[in-house]
């Protein structure tokens, strides 16, 4: 009886498993006409996904449990084996779930579900809703990285490359994907005005900094869409474009700051752009929403290009590339192998490297690839050109 019932045990885990992907979709299978009742429940899961993940996980626990006392109350001559029998069924349905042979969506995955979901009912009817803690949930991120991650397992090969990118946002800090200071875009307000909307007219951002002077007198932020109404109607002025800029306080942020910590602070703040500060207060950088976003989902080709992605490539295949651009960006356009373990940008390894402020025309191999030093202003490499093949010694 107790190896009958810890068969019975297994085949619903499996079935869970199964059922897994379709649990956590907004579309919840119907075998047949149901009355009121049952229809409502079925809607309330699929609207509540996150609260049947948890009811998922309790049954998990429950079948778990049900499966060590089938063990612990069997025969003393069939329980070794009966033990035997119930750790290599779970440990087969652990290494099926993990590499998503259990959790594929289809119509295997729909009936599973049909099937699990009178079972989960219990435990889903006794959780919490989600709408009583809807302010908390305000407060709190309805979803950690760990839980879309785990979301996005079972799902095609393109999205499992979405789950390594979210987990790093946990590890990876915002100087990682910020523009330098010496590359950002902005609006010197002390300047000529002529020049200031010709700026204006001609910029291809939806939002710009303004600065008085110096990116370490920053008035704010601003938005395009304002400035062209204001040109529109003629009432354009430099006080008038302090005052857009001036509309919402500037956000920072220090570094060090994790990108996952820096997108829920995006999304709390509502907010899209902020500077990344050091321990003193001075400007390194500029971070944006699209700049994180994009390390999980890829460039946004929509976007106009970026000065630190504006690589000129050269007949004989080499490429010019800003000094200030970050190594992550030149190793991920130009699929390079330039170490990121130290400092961010090109002109920053390079000086690293060589250990002094180099001269134009200085020649250095890193990570297998040589490196031209073109121009150097202001104790740091302005340009510099990557050859197309490994050359030559250190410079």
């Amino acid at each position: 009886m107790s190896s009958l019932a810890a068969i019975a045990l297994l085949i619903l885990t499996a079935l869970l498993e199964v059922a897994t992907p379709t649990l956590r979709s907004r579309r919840l299978p119907a075998r047949r006409p149901d009355d009121g009742a049952q229809l409502r429940l079925r809607r309330r899961f699929a609207t509540e996904s996150r609260r049947a993940r948890r009811a998922a996980w309790l049954l998990r626990i429950t079948l778990l449990a049900a499966l060590v006392a089938c063990v612990f109350f069997a025969a003393t001559e069939i329980r070794m084996t009966l033990a035997l029998i119930v750790v290599a069924g779970l440990a087969l349905l652990t290494a099926l779930a993990g590499g998503g042979a259990l959790r594929r969506p289809g119509m295997l995955s729909r009936l599973a579900a049909a099937t699990m979901l009178w079972l989960l009912a219990p435990y889903f009817l006794l959780l919490p809703s989600a709408r009583k803690g809807q302010a908390a949930a305000r407060r709190d991120p309805d979803e950690t990285i760990a839980d879309i991650a785990d979301a996005l397992a079972s799902e095609s090969a393109e999205r499992q490359l979405m789950v390594e990118a979210l987990l790093d946002l946990e590890r990876r800090s915002v100087e990682d994907v910020m523009v330098p200071r010496s590359e950002i875009e902005g609006i010197d307000i002390s300047a000529d005005w002529d020049d200031i909307v010709a700026l204006l007219k001609r910029t291809q951002h939806t939002r710009m900094p303004l600065f008085d002077g110096d990116l370490q007198r920053v008035l704010g932020i601003v938005h395009m869409r304002l400035v062209a109404n204001e040109i529109a109607a003629g009432r354009l002025t430099r006080e008038r474009l302090g005052e857009i800029a001036g509309q919402r306080e500037t956000l920072f942020t220090p570094e060090g700051t994790t990108l996952h910590a820096q997108l829920l602070r995006f999304r709390r703040l509502r907010r899209r752009i902020a500077f990344v500060v050091d321990e003193y207060g001075d400007v390194r950088g500029l971070v944006t929403l699209e700049d994180i976003l994009e390390e999980v989902v890829g460039e946004f080709t929509t976007q106009p290009a970026m000065p630190r992605l504006d690589f000129s490539a050269r007949p004989d295949g080499s490429y010019v590339v800003p000094g200030g651009v970050t190594l992550r960006a030149v190793n991920r356009a130009l699929e390079l192998s330039l170490p990121t373990d130290g400092p961010r940008t090109l002109s920053g390894l390079i000086v690293e490297h060589l250990e002094a402020i180099p001269e134009p025309g200085v020649r250095l191999t890193l990570g297998g690839h040589t490196i031209e030093v073109l121009q150097v202003a202001d104790n740091a490499v302005r340009t510099a050109r990557i050859l197309p093949s490994p050359a030559g010694g250190d410079g």
